[in-house]
């Protein structure tokens, strides 16, 4: 099977999630994979934005695709977490402005996890066309 890798260093902002989500977009095309690894990318990217040393003054994350025939891994490598993230036990309400990302991570993608890379940590969940 023959896989293609796109990666791209990012600044640790707010706005560089968006444009994370459009690189991602602009990648893979206009399909329902497309739709789900353009928001398991906004999950992740946030995620390191906001809870990592990504989004500290100076801070970057790198995202990751890794693109077969139909299925897609999407990683996003932080500048250092203090562990793996987890599913919370419960996701938060409808109107919580956060805390149901790994959730919606987990339910969408057919696996996920974390491993730890020199620079930080890699987030990653696997997709494919059918789940």
């Amino acid at each position: 099977m023959q896989m293609t890798r796109w990666s791209r260093l990012f600044p640790g902002g707010p706005g560089s999630v968006g444009e994370a989500r459009r690189l991602t977009r602009a990648l893979l095309g206009d399909n329902l994979l497309a739709e789900t690894a353009e928001l398991v990318v906004s999950e992740l990217a946030t995620n390191a934005v906001e809870h990592t040393e990504s989004g500290e003054v100076g801070g970057s994350f790198v995202l990751e695709l890794d693109v077969a025939q139909d299925c897609v891994r999407v990683s996003v490598v932080d500048m250092g977490s203090r562990g793996c993230p987890r599913v919370a036990d419960e996701p938060a309400d409808e109107f919580a402005q956060d805390g149901r990302g790994l959730h919606i991570v987990q339910h969408v993608s057919k696996a996920w996890g974390c491993e730890p890379v020199r620079m930080g940590l890699r987030v990653w969940a696997e997709l494919a066309e059918a789940l």
